[in-house]
């Protein structure tokens, strides 16, 4: 992370990470319908399509597991907004401090601000590192996720190997299911790989 990046801006990757969160939630409910659709077209088949029924319960998982952990990032964002908030008014706070402490260096009674000044020191250093704190982790579980939603491709392809045991009549509902959750996922990945690029740490990425 840029020692540079200001708290404006970790304002701002908040609030797009919150957005492209958003998107991500919508997705996820897609997928949950595709393993809806694909879990009764399975019983409809039959026995041919059990291997592609259980399937769907990882197709649903998968889902799951998204939908939580946008919903988790998506608070991270939330709580990095208000932080960002709060941090942005202790340095305010600080700054008029600090120009009362140099106009009154020559006063009788100057030390007497010593004590509040300190606080706001303190304070404002507190505020930075915990946010700091929130934006590290936030940025963390976006390369977990990304790294999660490497499954989908497994699973799709997968489907369509399952698609190939059942009767050609079947088989393009199951492909059709494969394509469905290889493109939700796609898009998915896409929104976290936006909010991913609000990041800055090439280490990670690459790990990624």
């Amino acid at each position: 992370m840029s020692k540079k990046r200001t708290q404006v801006s970790h304002y701002v990757i908040a609030a797009v990470v919150a957005a492209e969160l958003n998107h991500t939630l919508t997705y996820c409910k897609q997928i949950n319908l595709t393993a809806s659709n694909a879990q009764a077209a399975s019983s409809r088949v039959g026995n041919a399509a059990l291997g592609f029924k259980a399937l769907t319960g990882f197709i649903d998982d998968l889902a799951c597991y998204t939908m939580k952990a946008a919903t988790d990032i998506n608070l991270l964002a939330n709580t990095a907004s208000k932080m960002a908030t709060a941090t942005a008014r202790a340095d305010t706070a600080l700054k008029h401090f600090e120009k009362a402490k140099l106009n009154s260096r020559d006063a009788q009674y100057a030390h007497t601000i010593l004590p509040a000044y300190q606080h706001i020191v303190n304070r404002h250093m507190e505020l930075k590192k915990s946010f700091q704190k929130v934006i590290n982790k936030m940025e963390v579980e976006l390369f977990e996720l990304k790294r999660n939603l490497r499954t989908a491709n497994i699973l799709a392809s997968i489907c369509r190997i399952e698609a190939c045991r059942v009767n050609i009549a079947n088989q393009a509902t199951f492909n059709d299911v494969a394509n469905r959750v290889d493109f939700v996922a796609n898009k998915i990945r896409q929104r976290v790989d936006n909010a991913i690029s609000l990041f800055d740490t090439t280490t990670q990425k690459k790990a990624a």
